[in-house]
């Protein structure tokens, strides 16, 4: 009897894990490992949502079947845009780039746009998806603009206000007119897509953060230029962003359960 008890409990335990792994929000990195700083973004949206499971798609021997398999997607932070994908020329001394991840997140993006996921930018993220959207950038801001905000320093993250749009998404989720962010960037949108609007600029004129201009048809979408991982929890341009892209994800996947 205890004997059939002990296979009993196996089992129910088995089911249980199962189930709460069905349960969980699967969100997609497109790089979410390689050093310390890609952690932060796990950790962060692990705050915020119990539920939640990372998958890091940038490892993954397969990656667009793990796209699908998830919820949600973003897109981190890392090395330059190639400006070949956006019709200027390539730099070397003033650029740093990964043309292997460049082909992957652009594809990523592509796909993750066709099933209408929620997907978020950040940093190098927030400046892929503009491109690919028909947008280009500033190669670098220091040569190319005249008295700007300082978007880098050597060492660690450099610090700017933060303006927001009127009537915007992120205005109304963040509920401030201006924030203190963090900024370690040297590239930043130049020309930004006809199908997304602004949301925030720093008094230099430079794009922050973007969202879609009309949303109707669309996935979920914001794009940011700062790291609101590496904020503070209770700032209010990271935890409402955090909360709101899972929400965002915990809709998707009850949509597609619904289609089953």
């Amino acid at each position: 009897m205890k004997r059939i008890q002990q296979i009993s409990l196996t089992v129910l335990a088995i089911f249980l894990l199962i189930s709460c792994s069905d349960e969980k929000v699967r969100i997609g990195l497109s790089k979410g490992s390689g050093g310390k700083s890609y952690k932060n973004y796990s950790k962060w949206l692990e705050n915020y949502g119990y539920d939640v499971e990372i998958i890091d798609i940038y490892s993954s021997n397969d990656p667009l079947k793990d796209l699908l398999d998830c919820d949600a997607l973003v897109l981190t932070g890392g090395p330059d845009v190639h400006p070949g994908r956006f019709d200027k020329p390539y730099e070397s001394d003033r650029c740093s780039i990964d043309e292997f991840r460049d082909t992957l997140e652009f594809e990523l993006l592509r796909n993750a746009l066709l099933v209408k996921m929620p997907i978020l930018g950040i940093c190098r993220g927030q400046q892929l998806i503009n491109v690919a959207l028909g947008g280009n950038l500033i190669i670098d801001i220091p040569s190319d603009l005249t008295n700007p905000v300082v978007h880098q320093i050597e060492d660690g993250d450099a610090n700017h206000r933060l303006f927001l749009e009127e009537g915007t998404y992120l205005k109304e989720i963040a509920g401030v007119d201006s924030g203190l962010v963090n900024s370690n960037h040297h590239q930043a949108i130049d020309k930004l897509s006809k199908e997304l609007r602004p949301s925030g600029y720093t008094r230099d004129g430079i794009i922050e953060s973007f969202e879609w201009k009309d949303v109707s048809f669309k996935s979920w979408l914001l794009a940011v230029q700062w790291h609101p991982e590496r904020l503070e929890e209770d700032h209010p341009l990271s935890g409402p962003i955090a909360k709101e892209f899972i929400e965002a994800a915990k809709k998707y996947k009850k949509k597609l359960k619904s289609k089953e």
